[in-house]
Formats: C-alpha cells, sequence, structure tokens
C-alpha cells in the first residue's frame, strides 16, 4: 500500500515534467531556421524588433548569470528569447481564466506558480527516488532472508 503511494507521486511528478518539457517542445518548435555564421553574430535589427523582448536585455540576463565566459551564437539568443515569450504568453492564458476584471499580484502568482515549483519538484522527484532506492534495498534484504530460512 505504501509502495502504491509513492507509485503514485512518481507519476504525478513524471506527468508535471511531461508539461513543461512540452513547453519547451513548443517553444523550440516555433524557433526560425538558425541563423549563419560565428561567434556572438548580430540579430539585425527588423529581426530583434519580431522578437518579445529586447534581445540585449535577455543576453545580459543570460551572462550575468553564467560563472564562465561563453559566446553565444545568434540562434541560441534567438531562442531564448522566443522562449521567454512563451512563458510569459503561457502565464497571460492562465491569468486570463480569471473571472475577474482586474489582475492583481496574487493572479499573476497563481500562473506562475507551475515554473516556481519546478526546482522544488525536481528535488522532491530526488527525495523520492532516494526513498524508494532504501525500500528496494530492504525488500531485496528481507527476500534473501526468507530464501536462507528456506535454505536451513
Amino acid at each position: 500500500m505504501m509502495n502504491e503511494h509513492y507509485n503514485h507521486r512518481i507519476l504525478s511528478f513524471i506527468n508535471f515534467s511531461d508539461k513543461i518539457y512540452s513547453v519547451i517542445l513548443m517553444a523550440d518548435e516555433e524557433i526560425k531556421e538558425p541563423i549563419e555564421g560565428e561567434g556572438e553574430a548580430e540579430i539585425l535589427p527588423e529581426e530583434d524588433e519580431k522578437l518579445p523582448f529586447p534581445t540585449a536585455r535577455v543576453v545580459r540576463i543570460l551572462k550575468e548569470n553564467m560563472t564562465k565566459p561563453h559566446q553565444i551564437r545568434a540562434e541560441v539568443k534567438i531562442a531564448a528569447n522566443e522562449f521567454l515569450g512563451e512563458i510569459l504568453k503561457d502565464i497571460a492564458r492562465e491569468m486570463d481564466k480569471e473571472e475577474v476584471f482586474t489582475l492583481s499580484t496574487e493572479h499573476f502568482n497563481k500562473a506562475i506558480k507551475k515554473y516556481k515549483m519546478i526546482e522544488y519538484q525536481q528535488k522532491r522527484i530526488e527525495r523520492i527516488k532516494k526513498l524508494l532506492e532504501k525500500q528496494k534495498a530492504e525488500v531485496e534484504e528481507v527476500i534473501m532472508e526468507i530464501d536462507l530460512s528456506r535454505d536451513l
């Protein structure tokens, strides 16, 4: 019965992970053909205007969160920008489900909850995996004891 409970929880986490993965795949599918060139090729101004956010800001955020210096190719800049746009569209769709006219921070926080919970859910999955591995080892030990007692 306890294993059923853990199996159900693991399946729930797997389903949640699949949903997040689907959002990532949707963003990947919408990415245009990669821009040719090496290194940190610049994005043309007319291309930048079509993107959801200013590319320079997206690149600055990426670089501020990297510990080592990297060159970021233009297609990565575009992909990151479009992915952020997809996330914001998803948040807007979630907030649009609210019945009230004026949306508040509470509605926004409710809409972004699944994104805030990703790291927490990953940690929980790891803890559950460790617990299940421990239980598996205990079950195997009990099976060995039963097999040994049969041989006596």
